[in-house]
């Protein structure tokens, strides 16, 4: 089971206000902590309403949700729900069928609880994350091994709500090295070797066993750029609003719309 909740850096408020985001907007109300960890009951209620309540072939399971939701988690661009959501359905809405009100809340309301526990870990000292993946034992054999497939799958899919985003870090060496395990298990047709690399279940194995430390790697490198535009948009929202051809407040001498007022850049 995941971490506990505990205090979070402030460069993660955006995410954690996705709670927020979908009360707001669809009057759900939450009655337990919002960041209380999922119990061991609830985890196994979430997976089986996504196993056999959701009626579509492309909806996700448990794992692959764990792994969507760490992607969403350290990737450099805060995700709506409503961007999201959908994708753990197999839907275009963000609601799934349900069959009242109160069971559409608690269902919404594990999902997002499990995802501020995975953001909680992330602003621990130290930071860790404990993926959700299962292991799988093999006839004659009495080692278990981790089967993170799914999970990688998952991953990927998160990352490609914002794939352009994370082309500054995949297009490095250290990025795919760190990108590495999770495509060879993950992506279909990522390299003329990938066959041969997660042939035995041992291999797949070493390639999960890889995986934590990678997705701590790619927070880290994330992390300065979260805190950077998070900072940003505080600035923005406690200074008189700038026109967009009026002179930068930030004193460079530009319009505010080719300085601080572009998404793309930071000051």
């Amino acid at each position: 089971m995941p971490v506990a909740a505990m205090n979070v850096l402030s460069a993660w408020c955006g995410l954690r206000r996705a709670r927020i985001w979908v009360s707001a907007a669809f009057h759900i109300q939450l009655m337990t902590d919002p960041f209380a960890p999922l119990s061991e009951e609830e985890f196994e209620e979430l997976d089986h309403f996504l196993l056999f309540g959701v009626d579509t072939e492309e909806g996700m399971t448990m794992d692959m949700v764990d792994g969507f939701l760490h992607a969403i988690a350290v990737g450099p661009t805060t995700v709506h729900p409503k961007q999201w959501l959908p994708k753990i359905w197999g839907t275009k809405e963000m609601m799934p069928p349900m069959g009242s009100v109160e069971e559409l809340n608690h269902m919404l309301g594990l999902v997002m609880r499990h995802f501020n526990t995975i953001i909680a870990g992330l602003g621990d000292d130290p930071r860790e994350i404990s993926p959700c993946w299962s292991t799988m034992a093999y006839d004659g054999d009495e080692r278990e091994y981790d089967d993170a497939e799914s999970w990688a799958y998952g991953f990927v899919q998160g990352m490609r709500l914002c794939w352009k985003d994370w082309q500054p870090l995949l297009s490095t060496p250290q990025g795919q090295a760190w990108f590495r395990p999770i495509a060879l298990l993950g992506e279909d047709d990522y390299s003329v070797d990938q066959d041969e690399l997660t042939r035995t279940p041992a291999m797949r194995s070493e390639l999960a066993q890889q995986i934590p430390p990678a997705v701590l790697d790619m927070h880290a490198h994330w992390l300065p750029l979260r805190l950077a535009v998070y900072q940003r948009e505080v600035a923005k929202s406690m200074q008189p609003k700038v026109g967009r051809n009026d002179p930068c407040p930030c004193g460079s001498g530009g319009k505010f719309k080719k300085c601080c007022g572009a998404a793309a850049d930071l000051h």
